[in-house]
């Protein structure tokens, strides 16, 4: 059944096979039902009356050279360790390339999906640059980082090419901030943000998870400074808040704090079931025009979507 509030999600992950989404997840679906496949979001998204999601798709290229790296024999010389390792890392650049290639065939190939792509340092700086201009010219509307799991902080110099050739293009950037799965590491600040901002005046950031808790107020700081940057409110509204959840009047205090015409919803599906977050969103103590806000027309005008 639809619910009473159509909207967009910003937000989810698609995976190829239902093998790939459930081992992404950690070995096991998070929400019964869903394992990551584009069949269950299309009809999630027509059961819920959800007009587009976009699919914000990366490879985590750090934790597989780690794991390819402990798969070494151990009585490999050091420059037989380099010749292995360096080849791990051009067939990163190959994986990275097929992801994206997928996303955005999906994409074409479904309305209602938008393609975010994935970079990573394995391309090298001009590389992650010339990587968006290609998935730009498949139809890729945005760019994926993920902090944590690329141990990438935003401010990175080597991402500066890429900045500047979604600044061009018009491509929003999508990064994680806030610990992830119970770890922090200082390259999830939120506040490194504002290096990217003022070097990229034009370039439209959205910063998932609105900073992460415990960097709310950091985040509001950047808002307050930087008004082209936005936020997204995945993992803040579960259906059922329990203890450590901010309340009702705690949600709409910071995202009138953060401009309630610069947060956008997200769901992380398929981590997350967006039907409840929703359903919450709707009865949270907000004025209409707030609420058709955030959940559906500053993601089309953010996101360029309209």
């Amino acid at each position: 059944m639809a619910l009473a509030y159509s909207y967009i999600d910003t937000h989810v992950h698609t995976h190829r096979s239902s093998a790939q989404g459930v081992q992404a997840m950690g070995g096991a679906p998070r929400v019964p039902g869903y394992t990551g496949v584009v069949e269950e979001l299309l009809a999630l998204m027509h059961r819920s009356g959800a007009a587009h999601a976009v699919m914000l798709n990366f490879t985590p290229v750090a934790d597989m050279l780690a794991a390819a790296r402990a798969r070494l024999a151990p009585d490999l010389t050091p420059s037989q360790r380099r010749e292995v390792e360096e080849e791990a890392r051009g067939a990163m650049v190959g994986r990275v390339q097929r992801r994206n290639d997928w996303t955005c065939q999906v994409a074409r190939e479904h309305l209602g999906l938008i393609a975010y792509i994935g970079i990573d340092p394995v391309l090298g700086p001009e590389g992650m640059a010339q990587e968006v201009e290609r998935c730009h010219a498949q139809g890729a509307r945005g760019v994926k980082l993920h902090t944590f799991v690329q141990r990438l902080p935003l401010n990175d110099r080597r991402l500066w090419p890429a900045y500047r050739a979604a600044q061009e293009l018009g491509m929003a950037v999508y990064p994680h901030t806030g610990p992830f799965q119970g770890g922090d590491v200082p390259e999830v600040r939120p506040g490194l943000a504002a290096e990217v901002l003022r070097e990229f005046p034009r370039l439209q950031l959205v910063l998932a998870h609105a900073g992460g808790r415990p960097y709310f107020q950091e985040a509001v700081a950047l808002a307050r400074e930087f008004p082209q940057a936005a936020f997204d409110c995945c993992g803040l509204v579960p259906g059922s808040p329990g203890p450590g959840d901010l309340s009702d009047d705690e949600l709409v205090a910071l995202f009138r704090d953060l401009g309630i015409d610069r947060v956008v919803y997200g769901s992380d599906w398929p981590w997350r079931d967006p039907v409840p977050e929703v359903a919450r969103i709707a009865r949270l103590p907000l004025r209409d025009d707030e609420r058709s806000a955030l959940l559906r027309d500053n993601a089309q005008r953010i996101l360029r979507l309209g």
